[in-house]
């Protein structure tokens, strides 16, 4: 059985560049994650006053990992997602740890619709990461992650990167309008859901979406440049994310490199397309180079 990793610290944050709809972030006195003992399938949870993160833990089966990885799923979604598991256990393989985690109200957290707030989703990261880096301190720490949980991840690198140095990131299809998005899955303008004030979405998990939520989300936008070196994944087909979004991201970001998957659409069904997913991903957080050339 995995033992538990250490206490890490956390501080008082200011988390989005951008100022937040919901108002000013709370402050927080210095406080521990607390760790439950990772089971034999290698779930467990993090705890930190008002958050409860359910986690699972891949690591390899022989030797020291020489990475690690934070896996982040999208929006409606869970830490137990097709691409999440297929890409922690080949990472595994060639000796990356992976920690996979769910987002307040998503997969199995115990925290509930009115926990879905982008403050809270941004904490979750950044607390997951945070024990993360605490347990492979010495490693390079890597990003992979999915659609929403690609624009949080946006929102919140630099306040992940003042935590865990330098990141190795992986974008696959970022959703970099979440507001627009939201609107579309829920089949409403903004006005039809401000007089609702909140509406039930039907994932993997139902859970409801309120106004507010949307409010925090119209008013972080992801489409801003980075310093960051990373790499975009996106689906040639893709019904969901406009191709255009991609395009003016990568023209901001002279660092990013984006690769555009053949006949891939949202959920990434072609045949062959997860596998390209993961090997792109692999040379990527290796290497910082993919050997197929820029979509441009």
């Amino acid at each position: 059985m995995l033992p538990a990793a250490g206490s890490s610290r956390i501080f008082e944050r200011n988390l989005l560049k951008q100022q937040p709809i919901c108002g000013k972030m709370r402050h927080m006195d210095v406080s521990c994650i607390l760790c439950e003992e990772i089971d034999m399938e290698r779930y467990f949870s993090l705890s930190l006053e008002h958050l409860r993160i359910p986690c699972k833990i891949y690591e390899p089966d022989f030797g020291a990992p020489q990475r690690c990885i934070l896996g982040v799923h999208g929006f409606g979604a869970g830490k137990d997602t097709q691409i999440l598991t297929a890409l922690s256990e080949e990472m595994a393989i060639f000796g990356a740890a992976t920690v996979c985690f769910d987002f307040p109200a998503h997969g199995d957290s115990p925290l509930q619709s009115d926990a879905l707030t982008l403050q809270n989703c941004v904490e979750t990261l950044l607390h997951t990461a945070q024990w993360t880096h605490n347990r492979y301190p010495d490693v390079d720490f890597c990003v992979f992650a999915s659609g929403f949980g690609a624009y949080v991840t946006l929102i919140a690198l630099e306040q992940l990167e003042s935590r865990v140095g330098k990141v190795k990131l992986v974008l696959h299809t970022p959703n970099l309008r979440m507001s627009e998005t939201l609107l579309g899955m829920v089949r409403m303008t903004a006005q039809q859901l401000k007089a609702a004030g909140s509406v039930v979405l039907n994932a993997e998990r139902s859970f409801s979406v309120s106004y507010d939520f949307f409010e925090q989300l119209r008013a972080n936008t992801a489409l801003v440049s980075y310093d960051s070196p990373m790499l975009v994944l996106h689906g040639e087909l893709d019904e969901i994310l406009p191709i255009d979004d991609m395009l003016s991201f990568r023209r901001i970001n002279e660092a990013c490199r984006l690769v555009v998957i053949p006949g891939a659409d949202h959920q990434f069904r072609t045949p062959g397309a997860w596998d390209m997913v993961v090997d792109l991903t692999r040379d990527w957080f290796e290497f910082e180079q993919v050997l197929l050339c820029d979509w441009r």
